[in-house]
């Protein structure tokens, strides 16, 4: 079927909250805990649209992407995972296993809720901000009845992903035990993709234990170089993560592969043709543009029209038309004065400048006679 995703059947994806959903994606948490999620009406009900060939809304984000030409997660996973094969529906194969959210850098496109390292943020930006949340540091991989209730499914895994928090950060040992159980089960059947902010380059033993799996991508997660990404990947220093490229770069192994992922936002849209070539020039190939859903203030949709119109100009001679796509789907423009009242005291609490950052972005929203 046309719609069909294999998710609510084969998928679990753990929040940095230790909350359950079928995939990343899906735009709400299902559980609280493993039999909560299995056994929920939500994730009975979601099969069922499937099956009748519908489109369900808390699947939003892929249909988006779809409708705009750009390849989904369902997409993704039905090529590179399932290989184009029904994975069956008798048991999990595709798990996303964050430990906890620990992480030690505070993105502007981030929160408390994936990032420990926004907490202390959050925290001191409330008497501006009140409405923001602030989310619990979680290290539910320390208790050992959680991740034993994962185990229990986990025998016929063919895919696991780690994303952060940073997977490089807590939770060590926890991890490599939980590698240690994939390897004793059968891993060379498993690959692995990993998500992290460059910033720590893995211990020896991870490196150790990866030589057992099928495949091991391990995906950067960079949002511009520089002084942009030490804007937006606070306080993250450029110099440390583009010495971290060159090593990771420099490994050969013939399971390995390292990938970069792109999460493109307000920030760096107008920006995107010089990173993709940033990457090239660096031998890391093509980055996975993922776009920026929340907060929605920071989504490219929000952007004036006449702004639209100029980037749209600049992405259009590198032949990126599925972000212009994207891009010009909706117009959250409504949202827009969020994102210069965000901007503006995120740069007065972190001593940084937009204008000096993004100053040829800066001038089409002053060309545009936006006030930020």
């Amino acid at each position: 079927m046309q719609n069909l995703c294999y998710h609510p059947w084969v998928g679990l994806d753990i929040s940095p909250q230790g909350q359950f959903k079928p995939c990343c994606k899906y735009q709400n948490d299902i559980g609280t805990t493993l039999d909560e999620y299995l056994n929920s009406t939500e994730l009975t009900n979601l099969k069922k649209d499937f099956t009748e060939g519908k489109r369900p809304q808390a699947c939003k984000r892929c249909w988006d992407d779809e409708d705009a030409g750009l390849p989904s997660k369902r997409q993704l996973d039905w090529e590179y995972i399932f290989h184009k094969q029904d994975p069956g529906t008798n048991s999990l194969k595709v798990l996303s296993l964050p430990f906890g959210n620990s992480c030690n850098l505070a993105c502007r496109t981030c929160s408390s809720l994936a990032s420990s390292g926004w907490i202390s943020e959050a925290k001191k930006l409330k008497q501006h901000l009140p409405n923001i949340k602030i989310f619990k540091h979680q290290k539910f991989y320390q208790d050992k009845n959680f991740i034993d209730k994962i185990k229990e499914k986990s025998s016929n895994l063919l895919h696991v992903e780690f994303p952060g928090g940073e997977p490089f950060l807590a939770g060590i040992e926890e991890h490599l035990d939980f590698l240690d159980y994939l390897i004793n089960n059968g891993s060379d059947t498993i690959s692995l993709h990993y998500m992290t902010n460059a910033t720590i380059f893995p211990k020896k033993e991870f490196w150790n234990h990866w030589k057992k799996f099928k495949k091991v991508d391990i995906q950067l997660s960079i949002d511009g170089t520089e002084e942009k990404f030490e804007y937006l990947r606070w306080p993250g220093k450029w110099q440390e993560v583009n010495e971290n490229v060159k090593l990771f770069t420099a490994i050969t192994s013939p399971n390995l592969q390292i990938s970069v992922s792109h999460t493109v936002s307000i920030f760096n849209i107008f920006y995107l043709p010089e990173f993709i070539k940033w990457c090239l020039q660096n031998k890391l190939g093509k980055p996975y543009l993922g776009l920026v859903t929340d907060p929605t203030w920071y989504s490219i949709k929000v952007l004036p029209d006449p702004v639209k119109s100029l980037v749209r100009d600049k992405l259009d001679r590198f032949i990126l038309p599925e972000i212009v796509s994207y891009m010009n789907s909706e117009n959250l423009i409504n949202k827009f004065d969020d994102t210069i009242k965000y901007i503006k005291i995120l740069d007065q609490h972190r001593n940084q400048n937009f204008s000096e950052t993004f100053p040829e972005f800066y001038q089409l929203l002053k060309e545009a006679k936006c006030q930020i």
